[in-house]
């Protein structure tokens, strides 16, 4: 029998011909996703893709396969390269008669399973190829087409019969590589943008590019659903799950919403026959219900529903089960495991539910972004993620919570899943206008824009939840330091029952802030003041938002609540994270990530009873200013240009001091949005005129002879270098008005300034056809890692005492990476920037842990290759302490 898989941990061994028949039972359970003409040149893909495990030393040494014969553990290529030297070229050629899909199909079997060490074999630079072929030619040939036609004469498929009948060794393609033809010129690898010339010969069009994919993509989902099925004896129908009808999912909404009267809820008037199947942009205040709408579109559909944050998903995830139902809701981000684990505890259960989700099985999948969005870089095995999105439906929220060079490449992604045919919702409350205009290149008018702002705009205008008050700090250079007046604000304000949001710039300041509040509080008050940022455990971390969310802070708040607590936070808190707080203090930060703040402030306000009724007169929310912005003279914010930019910053503090200085506020056209710096100064002049920009930049040209000359100063630059027009202030917000603020920030923003700099460039690199050469350098790309994943010393020695006690408790066999991560890691590790903390080598846990003679002796060879997995970018810092209260400190030492 020749092996397929052979897995450990339940003594199960698969024969490739049944591993060849599951794969094509996923695929009958699909294929009505992918056009007909496709279906028969992916079953031949499928059914080749496998062949190369026919290899000697794969058989007995990776899958353990003892009697296989020929007997031979040296020579080997990888298997997935040695089967397309089977595939029968001239027969596929005559059931298919199109040469170009023929091509596809090799090279969706060559790359089933890309490794960076493929580069070598195609390019005849690894010296072993040679010789495994010359030893396929000369000692086994005869033998493996015997192994090949034995496994697979009781094979029944009729589509199939032709090429069963025909397995042989194409001995004239062997011939070809060893006179020294490359085999990428056979097999064109559909990775790396070196190989974009030889793509380029076969793809004269799109479709015909879709092709390539969907031959691929679905063969990479087929098999990688089947090997989870065999392995842990699932049920292969389970590929696709299938959601509930509009119908279903309305009646859910309207039960949650305790609202029967369906005219009454805005999702589904806004939902007719037509809009349901379209692409669709949706802005609309936080709070408003933009997560039940995305149900609603998403009906009969599978469904990728994104976020920027862990938290937010885990939120979220619990809404869809609500509506979905644990049988048809997934999760993914990189801690999803854990938090599954957490709840279920059973860890085989768990396991199953995060393999669906990463199997891509469910209807319903909540996910961080950066578990699809890279893949717009194409790294090897983004076709399997095109070919499901393009039936698909994909909801990004709060795009503008991600940076610039993530932005672009979120566009990117959506552009990809559009040509694929997948549909887009992209959803938020303060959506970009370059956002916008970038798709609208893309796409043309194909989506809708529904701007429930501006079809309210006069319910928006009478509405107002909000008022700032802008406090100047004055405070010494690269020290932004709270005052004693500014932390006794926040007590009395707590003092007098409120609940009180602090969100902080750095995790530094948060942490100095929390310190300060503790101090100064009286002992009803101390027990009641909360600390929340992103230098915690994973376990502490989660510990504090379930209380934070669930109970402290839990949105809405009780009317008959008047208990006064604080929580501080950085700006974790502030993408769609549920919670609800009657006063803010907050550090300047740019206009779109403010009015998210604000959205924790009075969240339980539900705008107009989720109804379409027009509101008479106006509702003013506070007498008092409710919002607190602290900008420090020097500086203006902790980070100090770190953080955020200070073209972010000073335009933000204009637009404000604009809505004061005008009181009402006209919206800037599209056409002057984003020019270029010189274009766009006029109209900043224009706009900003109240801040004296023309008394003040009417200046004398230096080193002039004629000193009378004078020139108007750059206005783009008055405003990032000046700092004598801020001022302190109190502005009254309606919610129309954040609207028109951001739209207007957004617009005034240059092309070529600080911020969009990177987001056009980075837009730039990606239509030149820029191909990323790994998945992980794909999400570092969008993530822009800069964090490295530590142990502080202090808590060394009880980590190790841990590791200890996990190794005595299970075996190696039984023991999975989450279980490690749960019980372990979930309680040590924490990430820190990479940079602040001076590493090497030396301080990689695994060696510091063999310091400890007890563990070393405890150890054997699989726990030591386990541990050295799972520990493998880790390390112990000395610079650092951690707290559960405060999280990791930096000690100065």
């Amino acid at each position: 029998m020749l092996f397929a898989k052979s897995f450990k941990k339940n003594n199960k061994d698969i024969s490739l011909s049944d591993h060849i028949k599951d794969i094509l039972s996923a695929f009958e359970k699909i294929k009505d996703k992918i056009p007909t003409e496709l279906h028969l040149p992916i079953k031949i893909a499928i059914f080749y893709h496998d062949f190369g495990k026919v290899i000697p030393k794969f058989q007995i040494e990776k899958l353990g396969n003892k009697n296989y014969e020929p007997f031979d553990v040296i020579y080997e290529i990888p298997h997935s390269m040695f089967s397309v030297f089977w595939i029968d070229e001239e027969k596929i050629k005559e059931i298919l008669n199109d040469e170009k899909i023929v091509k596809f199909i090799i090279s969706a079997v060559a790359y089933h399973h890309w490794r960076e060490k493929f580069e070598e074999v195609i390019n005849g630079k690894d010296e072993n190829l040679k010789k495994f072929l010359n030893k396929v030619l000369n000692d086994w040939k005869e033998r493996l087409e015997e192994n090949l036609k034995k496994e697979f004469e009781n094979f029944d498929d009729n589509d199939l019969k032709n090429l069963i009948q025909n397995i042989k060794l194409k001995k004239s393609k062997i011939n070809e590589v060893l006179n020294g033809c490359r085999v990428y010129n056979y097999a064109i690898p559909s990775y790396k943008f070196d190989y974009y010339p030889l793509r380029e010969t076969l793809t004269q069009s799109f479709e015909d590019y879709k092709k390539w994919i969907f031959i691929s993509g679905f063969l990479q989902r087929c098999d990688h659903f089947a090997s989870f099925c065999e392995e842990e004896n699932e049920d292969i129908n389970k590929i696709e799950i299938s959601s509930l009808t509009f119908d279903e999912i309305k009646e859910k909404i309207k039960n949650k919403l305790n609202q029967q009267d369906e005219s009454k809820i805005w999702q589904i008037q806004k939902l007719n026959d037509e809009k349901i199947n379209k692409n669709i942009i949706l802005i609309a205040p936080t709070g408003y219900g933009k997560t039940e709408f995305a149900f609603l579109w998403s009906a009969d559909k599978k469904f990728f529903y994104t976020l920027p944050l862990r938290s937010a998903v885990n939120q979220i995830y619990e809404r869809a089960k609500e509506i979905f139902g644990n049988e048809r809701t997934g999760i993914l981000h990189s801690d999803a495991d854990v938090y599954l684990l957490e709840k279920e505890e059973d860890i085989g259960d768990t396991l199953k539910l995060y393999e669906l989700s990463k199997t891509l099985s469910y209807p319903s999948i909540i996910s961080t972004g950066d578990q699809f969005f890279p893949y717009a870089l194409r790294p090897p095995g983004f076709e399997k993620i095109f070919s499901t999105f393009s039936y698909s439906n994909l909801i990004v929220d709060e795009i503008q919570a991600y940076d610039p060079k993530a932005c672009a490449i979120i566009i990117s992604f959506i552009d990809w899943i559009f040509r694929m045919g997948g549909k887009f919702l992209l959803m938020s409350a303060t959506m970009p206008n370059f956002v916008l205009d970038e798709i609208r290149k893309r796409i043309g008018n194909n989506f809708e824009l529904i701007n429930i702002y501006e079809e309210k705009q006069e319910n928006f205008k009478k509405i107002f939840k909000h008022k700032i008050k802008i406090d100047i700090i004055n405070n010494e250079e690269d020290k932004p330091v709270l005052t004693d007046d500014k932390i006794n604000e926040i007590l009395n304000s707590a003092k007098s029952g409120k609940r009180v949001l602090v969100i902080l710039n750095t995790v530094k300041q948060a942490q100095n802030v929390f310190e300060k509040l503790k101090e100064k509080a009286d002992n009803n008050l101390k027990n009641k003041i909360f600390l929340l940022h992103s230098r915690f455990t994973l376990e502490d971390r989660r510990k504090k938002e379930t209380e934070l969310i669930e109970k402290e802070f839990k949105n809405p708040k009780p009317k008959d609540e008047n208990e006064g607590k604080i929580l501080v936070s950085t700006q974790v808190i502030e993408a769609s994270l549920n919670i609800d707080a009657d006063v803010l203090f907050t550090e300047i930060c740019p206009l779109d990530a403010l009015i998210q703040r604000m959205g924790r402030v009075l969240r339980r306000y539900f705008y107009s009873d989720n109804s379409e009724q027009e509101i008479n007169e106006e509702k003013r929310l506070t007498s008092e200013p409710n919002v607190h912005i602290w900008i420090f003279k020097n500086g203006l914010e902790s980070g100090n240009g770190k953080v955020y930019s200070k073209e972010l910053l000073k335009f933000s503090i204009a637009w404000l001091l604009k809505k004061e200085n005008d009181g009402n506020l006209v919206e800037i056209s599209d056409e002057l949005a984003n020019k270029e710096i010189d274009q766009l100064n006029e109209k900043i002049r224009e706009v900003f005129g109240f801040l004296r920009i023309e008394q003040q930049g009417n200046i004398k040209r230096r080193g002039r002879k004629d000193r009378n000359q004078t020139e108007k100063i750059n206005a783009y630059e008055f405003i990032l270098e000046n700092n004598n027009w801020l001022r302190e202030c109190e502005i009254d917000l309606s919610e129309y008005d954040k609207y028109v603020l951001v739209s207007n920030f957004y617009k005034t923003l240059p092309k070529d300034g600080e911020y969009l700099k990177e987001f056009y460039k980075t837009l730039e690199i990606l239509n030149s056809g820029y191909m990323s050469d790994r998945k992980i350098e794909a999400h570092e790309i969008f993530r822009e890692i800069y964090d490295i994943n530590v142990i502080p010393e202090n808590c060394l020695e009880s980590f190790i005492k841990e590791v200890e006690k996990f190794i005595n408790k299970y075996t190696p066999n039984q023991t999975q990476f989450t279980l490690f991560k749960k019980e372990i890691l979930s309680k040590f590790v924490v990430a820190t920037p990479y940079g602040k903390s001076s590493i090497s080598p030396a301080d990689w846990v695994y060696y510091r842990m063999l310091e400890s003679k007890d563990l070393s002796r405890a150890l054997n060879k699989e726990w030591e290759q386990k541990l050295r997995g799972w520990l493998s970018v880790i390390y112990v810092v000395k610079n650092y302490e951690y707290k559960h209260d405060y999280g990791l400190t930096e000690t100065g030492s």
